[in-house]
């Protein structure tokens, strides 16, 4: 539940704060000490708009976005969210890189847009209501999509809380288990003390 109010809240800030509609949205798990890649092919000159956040609000990642070149034009150190846009005039794969260099993994929610030059864009004038009724439907398809990501975030969150339990669980176990072990030995000891000191006096 409460990584599911992290992404309704995620996307609210993506379309009334950053100014865009994603054309997707996705969470993953960065690794700890591991960089995660994702590519966006790009076949004519474009926008591309994105948005990040890690679900921590006391954690950070290195977040930067690369060209078909290799050339880094956009790059930002140890941050927890934010946003960017770049031009993408070059032709090919784009690589948004997110490196995680610390020893935990962290939650992670992406969202991207590739946009045309707004000449390219289709005035809201120019659409007839067949179109208008398309544009309605894929609205639906949309909430359905992000409806099921909802649904896939509560899936996860729920899985990785009943992993930690798990693990904090065991963690005690073994605690108690060897402080068992440890009282255990110590009575013994402590007994056959007593009995050794005990045993001159019989005789």
């Amino acid at each position: 539940m409460k990584y599911l109010f992290i992404y309704a809240t995620f996307l609210v800030s993506v379309q009334c704060f950053y100014d865009f509609i994603p054309d997707d949205i996705i969470t993953f798990t960065l690794q700890a000490n591991q960089e995660d890649i994702l590519f966006e092919n790009i076949t004519e000159p474009t926008l591309i708009k994105g948005a990040y956040q890690v679900n921590h609000h006391k954690d950070v990642i290195d977040f930067s976005v690369k060209t078909p070149a290799g050339r880094t034009i956009y790059s930002k150190l140890s941050t927890n969210k934010g946003n960017f846009t770049v031009q993408a005039t070059e032709i090919g794969l784009y690589s948004i890189i997110f490196n995680n260099k610390k020893k935990a993994n962290q939650l992670l929610t992406y969202a991207v847009d590739v946009v045309k030059d707004k000449d390219d864009k289709i005035k809201s004038t120019d659409i007839d209501p067949l179109e208008l009724d398309i544009d309605y439907i894929q609205n639906g398809l949309q909430e359905l999509y992000y409806d099921h990501k909802f649904q896939q975030i509560r899936y996860e969150s729920s899985t990785q809380q009943v992993k930690e339990a798990n693990k904090k669980i065991y963690v005690f176990t073994v605690i108690e288990t060897i402080f068992i072990v440890l009282v255990t030995i110590w009575q013994i000891w402590y007994i056959k003390r007593l009995y050794n000191k005990r045993s001159p006096l019989l005789l």
